[in-house]
């Protein structure tokens, strides 16, 4: 009987996607796996994406979508790109990821300040999708939107000010929807619209909208968020949703990826939500094998990875089984897995500098795949 091996990557931010790191692993056990051992061993490459980067490029090659593109704003400006969105006619869904409508990709170092920026690209792009169903273009039963991975930390305001949103000062002055403005705003004017098409959200972490373990205090610094920043973006989420009728069982229903965009959806559009662990094993179908080995990985493996992220998923479901899992990172710092059968390889270490294991991930899969070849060989030649 063969044994199997599962290769599920999650991407690696602002380095890979998922279908590019499986892609580059598969090369390299092509050629390092003997033929002999191939006959014994099945590989089966099931990239995965807990609904932020690489989310479009993994529902694309599971679900075989159709690219198109449509003009919207960048995060930190007026000007305009073009997002790529998939499509498929006979389910008639369109898939959406936020990071490549509001991801940091798209805002330069020196203007990654999520005080000032927001979403107001994605507010675009669902007008754009509205009015492309209205006049028959695209035939849209249902949105699918992975969230995470943005620059924007904005409670999705941005995004719903190009849907009929207003924000008002004390004086009645209308305010542009950008975090540093809602600490000062007084009125929140918005009538719920009907979308014509039902909207799902993947969301790649489980944490709440506010508190210590909510959307600003977790992920705004590493979006350019100063500790005195932090403290204003709490205060401006808390005075909009309390302007906008929220009491605390609402606001305690609110899910916090994507800067807040995921709560925006839950309280504008009574979107659905499912959670990355239902995406991956249900909709991706990766519950249905069992495995004798199983790599996974992402960019920076750390404490936010137990926030329900992809690659600690995949440990959750397999390691108490007892299967080897190997997880492939850039980077790992902060309380990791210790169970003997978690082997973490971090591919920083065999580069002179963050920055270099980056530029050339294709060395450093390539070794980490030595490094996991050899454990086959031994594991699976000695036990047939």
């Amino acid at each position: 009987m063969k044994k199997n091996i599962l290769v599920a990557p999650n991407s690696f931010k602002e380095c890979a996607n998922s279908v590019e790191i499986a892609s580059l692993f598969q090369a390299a056990f092509d050629k390092l796996i003997p033929d002999d051992l191939k006959k014994v061993v099945e590989f089966h490459y099931k990239p995965i994406s807990d609904g932020g980067d690489g989310f479009l490029e993994t529902a694309k090659n599971y679900f075989s979508l159709e690219l198109l593109h449509f003009e919207i704003s960048y995060p930190h400006s007026d000007e305009k790109f073009l997002c790529p969105v998939g499509y498929s006619m006979q389910d008639k869904k369109v898939y959406v990821e936020s990071a490549l409508a509001l991801g940091l990709n798209l805002v330069p170092h020196e203007k990654r300040n999520p005080m000032l920026l927001n979403s107001v690209g994605m507010g675009e792009l669902i007008q754009q999708l509205i009015e492309s169903k209205e006049n028959g273009f695209l035939e849209i039963e249902e949105l699918i939107i992975g969230i995470g991975g943005t620059a924007t930390n904005d409670l999705g305001l941005g995004m719903m000010s190009r849907l009929g949103l207003e924000l008002y000062d004390n004086d009645n002055k209308k305010l542009d929807a950008l975090p540093v403005n809602f600490i000062k705003t007084e009125k929140v004017n918005y009538s719920k619209k009907k979308l014509p098409f039902g909207i799902t959200v993947v969301h790649d972490v489980n944490n709440p909208l506010l508190g210590k373990e909510g959307a600003t205090m977790v992920y705004a610094a590493q979006k350019g968020a100063s500790d005195k920043d932090l403290e204003v973006l709490e205060k401006g989420f808390e005075k909009i949703l309390g302007l906008a009728g929220c009491d605390n069982k609402t606001i305690q229903s609110l899910n916090g990826a994507g800067g807040g965009l995921t709560a925006a959806f839950q309280l504008f559009f009574d979107a659905k939500l499912k959670s990355a662990e239902e995406f991956i094993f249900e909709d991706l179908g990766l519950a249905d094998e069992k495995y004798d080995l199983v790599l996974t990985g992402e960019g920076k493996f750390d404490f936010q990875s137990k926030y329900e992220k992809g690659a600690y998923l995949i440990i959750k479901k397999y390691a108490p089984e007892g299967v080897p899992v190997y997880v492939v990172c850039g980077e790992a710092e902060g309380d990791l897995p210790e169970e003997e059968n978690i082997r973490i390889i971090e591919l920083a270490e065999y580069f002179e500098s963050p920055e270099e294991s980056i530029e050339k991930i294709d060395e450093g899969i390539l070794t980490a795949a030595k490094i996991i070849a050899r454990e086959i060989l031994h594991q699976f030649t000695i036990k047939n």
